[in-house]
Order: C-alpha cells, then structure tokens, then sequence
C-alpha cells in the first residue's frame, strides 16, 4: 500500500512538471489560450491565432494593420484591455496590441533585432495619450517562436517606441 501511494505521488510530481505554467481562458474563437507571463494588472489580456490571414501594413499610406487573406500564413494577435473605471468619464479607454504574422509551416526559431524584419511584427497603442498612440513596427528585442498545427507559443521582449505595458509577454494559443 506504502508502495502505491509513493508512486502515485511520484507521477503527480512528474506530471505537475511537464505542464505549462500560466493561467488559461478560452478566446472568442473558443480556442485555448495560456498566459505564461503576468498581466498588467486593472485589465484583461487575450491572444488569437488565425489561419489563412496576414497584414497589409500599405493601407492608406502608413503603417494601419489591415487582415487580408493569405493561405500561407498565420496571424496572431495579443491584446490588453484596461478596465475602465466605475465612474464616467471621457476618453475612458487604454488598450495595446501585438500583431505577427509568421509562416503556416512549423517551425521554431529566434529573431533579435534586425531580424524582426524577417517577420511582420506590429505594436499597437490606443488611448487619449497625446503623441504615444499609434501603430509602430517593432525592430529591438527578441522573438522566440514555436509554431505547429495545434498551438503558437511565443515569447517577446521588445522596447516600445512609447510607454508600455506590455513589452515582455509570453503566451501559448491553441
């Protein structure tokens, strides 16, 4: 009996291991979604991965992410909302958002710096927050990526050409 109990102990520690740490939801398209690194806090972050869909970053002249169809890529999309607060007030929102667009194949691979022109990264910042809002490609930090069919795990650090929240996020979505 002392026997059985040790061992079961041993394959819980075993498989308490092997599993991904983080906290998981499930997105608006009902797909498993696990946030490795902490959020900001007052907010909710989120993260998609959709087939067939890439960036336009041409649309009408400056860098706007607009989703086209490409059957050779995935998008994935990070995102924090800031909840606003109880009270009314105008200009009551503040969200961030990373758009990357890599290749459908599986892969896993590491981009620093220069690199990150070899795969379309984009940062986004919405709020009332005169001369920081905007779109901006991300060109310093380092982008680990592990794609396959049932899930896209990355991991990103990367300075923001404003204030942010969200410039280290690690996060696997199914």
């Amino acid at each position: 009996m002392k026997k059985m109990i040790a061992l079961l102990a041993i394959a819980a520690v075993a498989v308490s291991c092997a599993t991904t740490k983080g906290v998981e939801s499930t997105n608006w398209l009902g797909k498993k979604v696990t946030m490795v690194s902490v959020a900001p806090e007052n907010g909710k972050v989120t993260a998609t991965r959709e087939y067939e869909k890439a960036l336009n970053l041409n649309g009408f002249e400056q860098l706007y992410p607009q989703t086209i169809y490409n059957p050779e890529t995935v998008l994935v999309q990070y995102s924090f909302d800031r909840n606003k607060a109880k009270e009314n007030y105008a200009d009551d929102f503040y969200k961030e958002e990373l758009f990357l667009e890599i290749p459908k194949k599986a892969f896993k691979k590491e981009y620093k710096d220069a690199e990150l022109e070899q795969v379309k990264l984009v940062y986004g910042k919405h709020c009332y927050c005169k001369g920081e809002a905007g779109y901006y490609k991300i060109t310093q930090g380092t982008l680990k990526i592990d794609q396959s069919d049932k899930h896209t795990k990355v991991k990103l650090t990367f300075k923001a050409p404003s204030t942010s929240l969200i410039e280290n996020v690690e996060f696997i979505v199914e």
